[in-house]
């Protein structure tokens, strides 16, 4: 009795070589890591964020950053205010009236306060030793 296989498998074939992988993957990976570093930096020295990116960042809900906030956990960075001046007919009286309204800009997370905060914590740590 032989030991011979009778039908030898062939050995499969790769499409492409790893050589070729790469000059297609490459291109659009570095990009894409580039992306994300230039990010990161700009996130992590700007000195404010946006609530979106905080969260995010951090990997906290909406909620939970909003609970900080009202707690003053996290300090929201002052903005620039713009006032509105509209003319508005009164409809008790039919008097035309002027309003001024105040407009805020979009709240941003005081990120100097909270890398000084969180400096504060690690100094009084005492598992870190200086």
């Amino acid at each position: 009795m032989s030991h011979d296989i009778a039908n030898p498998q062939a050995v499969p074939v790769a499409p492409f070589s790893p050589a070729q992988i790469a000059n297609m993957f490459l291109p659009g990976l570095s990009g894409a890591i580039l992306e994300a570093v230039q990010r990161a930096v700009a996130m992590h020295t700007s000195p404010t964020m946006s609530k979106e990116d905080f969260i995010a960042v951090n990997g906290i809900s909406a909620s939970v950053l909003e609970k900080w906030i009202a707690n003053g956990v996290v300090l929201l960075a002052p903005t620039p205010t713009t006032t509105v001046k509209q003319n508005r007919k009164n409809r008790k009286t039919g008097e035309i009236e002027e309003v001024t309204m105040t407009k805020h800009g979009n709240a941003l997370i005081n990120l100097e306060a909270w890398r000084e905060k969180n400096r504060q914590v690690a100094i009084k740590c005492c598992y870190i030793r200086g």
